[in-house]
C-alpha cells in the first residue's frame, strides 16, 4: 500500500505538469495503475495477485501520451473509440473501469450501473474481457473470457495483436441510478522491445 500511494502521488504530479496544474479524477489513476500492472500469478486477472505488480512506466506512458478516453454512456446505448495499433506490436491491453453508484444495503447485486467492454480486431473478431469463476471452489482457476454483469472494471488483453485498426466498443448495458455513466477507457500498446531502467544516480553501461 505505501509503495502504491507513493506511486498514484508521482502519477499525480506527472499530470499536473502535463495539464497545467490541474488535478487528475481518481478514476483515471485507478485505470492507469490496473492496465499498467504487470502480470503475475495465473494469465490474466487473479484472487492472489488482481492485475498484477504496479509498474509505473507504463502507466506513466499511457499518460503522456493520452491513451485514454474518458466520458459517458446512457442506458442501452454504446460508444466506439477505434486506435490503431502498428506493427511489432507484443500487446495490446485495454482497461474500462468506472466509479458506481452505492448499492442499497442488503442488495443481492452490488453492482448498480452496469458497463459492458468488447474489442473488435482487424479481422472482425470480437474479444471479452477475462473474468474469475466467483465459487469458492474455482478461486484458483484461470480466469475465462465472458460478459461481465458483476463488476466495475473490465480488462481485455490481446498478445501480438495484428496491425490494423481496432473498435473498443462501451455498452451502457443497464444503467439504473443517474440519466448517464461516466467512465475510463484506457489503453497501452505495448511494443516488441527491451527497455531498460535503473536507479537515479551516476550509473553507466560500459
Amino acid at each position: 500500500a505505501p509503495g502504491v500511494s507513493g506511486g498514484l502521488a508521482l502519477l499525480i504530479q506527472r499530470y499536473r505538469q502535463l495539464h497545467g496544474g490541474s488535478n487528475p479524477k481518481n478514476g483515471l489513476l485507478k485505470a492507469l495503475i490496473c492496465n499498467g500492472g504487470t502480470d503475475r500469478g495465473n494469465d490474466g486477472p487473479d484472487y492472489s495477485y488482481g492485475f498484477g505488480t504496479m509498474n509505473l512506466l507504463r502507466s506513466v506512458t499511457m499518460m503522456e501520451n493520452t491513451t485514454y478516453f474518458n466520458t459517458s454512456v446512457a442506458n442501452t446505448l454504446n460508444n466506439t473509440h477505434v486506435v490503431a495499433v502498428p506493427a511489432n506490436t507484443a500487446q495490446l491491453k485495454v482497461t474500462l473501469y468506472w466509479q458506481d453508484p452505492p448499492a442499497t444495503l442488503l442488495a443481492t447485486k452490488t453492482l448498480v450501473n452496469d458497463l459492458d467492454l468488447n474489442v473488435t480486431t482487424p479481422s472482425s473478431s470480437v474479444v471479452l474481457p477475462r473474468m474469475l469463476d466467483t465459487l469458492p471452489a474455482n478461486v484458483t482457476a484461470v480466469a475465462g473470457n465472458g460478459v461481465d454483469h458483476i463488476n466495475n472494471i473490465e480488462q481485455i488483453v490481446i498478445n501480438n495483436p495484428t496491425t490494423g485498426n481496432y473498435s473498443l466498443k462501451v455498452t451502457g448495458t443497464a444503467i439504473t441510478q443517474n440519466p448517464s455513466q461516466e467512465y475510463f477507457l484506457v489503453y497501452d500498446i505495448i511494443p516488441e522491445s527491451l527497455q531498460l531502467t535503473y536507479p537515479i544516480g551516476n550509473e553507466h553501461f560500459i
